[in-house]
């Protein structure tokens, strides 16, 4: 991986294909410690090994940042199991990924959270919004035609996840709903066709740079 910069009031989104030949896999996987070899067994395969692609490529793209050898980056983990390099404070990054794209947001100085959707039919919809949005979500979410309902629940959902994950939580962890009185500033975007996303991050003074990866 070659030396990679990053800018004040930036934000960078590299995107990336998890579906990898062999060879590929095998190279992300040598540099993952054994508790995250260890979490990937408790998936099934195709979630492991997108879940073991993920984090070698994370690790590589840290390498590019921070010089320090892929295998050698120690992590630290949030209540919601949110990510954070020990030993260097000037990179804070998130990751999402759905089905066969991964997203890796790093920021220099300021926190991140970035979430991924494939578009695809949402199961019991309304069920589902009704547990995690606003009541103002919700509302205009019943409001949006049906045909438009589902592309609707998604941008929200990215949007949701994002900034939650900016803050350091997770909408499973119990911390449903976004603090609405942070400021924080997110962006919508599409990574590749079929595909929403978000990225989210304090203050609106920032950038917002994609980067695609090679597959």
């Amino acid at each position: 991986m070659t030396s990679l910069e990053l800018m004040t009031e930036e934000v960078q989104v590299w995107v990336a294909s998890l579906d990898v030949s062999d060879d590929r896999y095998e190279a992300l996987a040598r540099v993952l410690p054994a508790e995250e070899k260890e979490r990937a067994m408790t998936l099934t395969p195709i979630a492991a090994r997108r879940f073991m692609v993920a984090r070698g490529i994370l690790r590589n793209l840290l390498l590019g940042f921070t010089g320090i050898p892929a295998e050698k980056l120690r992590f630290t983990y949030g209540s919601s199991g949110k990510p954070v390099l020990v030993g260097h404070d000037g990179i804070q990054f998130n990751i999402s990924h759905s089905a066969d794209l991964g997203l890796f947001a790093f920021a220099p100085d300021r926190p991140v959270g970035v979430d991924v959707e494939n578009e695809r039919p949402v199961r019991r919809l309304l069920d589902v919004a009704q547990r995690f949005m606003s009541e103002d979500e919700l509302r205009s979410l019943i409001d949006t035609s049906p045909e438009e309902r589902n592309a609707a629940f998604l941008r929200s959902w990215v949007v949701r996840e994002a900034r939650l994950k900016a803050e350091g939580k997770g909408v499973w962890s119990g911390s449903e709903n976004p603090n609405p009185r942070t400021n924080l500033t997110h962006r919508l975007f599409t990574p590749r066709p079929s595909y929403i996303a978000a990225v989210a991050a304090p203050d609106s003074d920032w950038r917002l740079y994609t980067c695609a990866m090679k597959d």
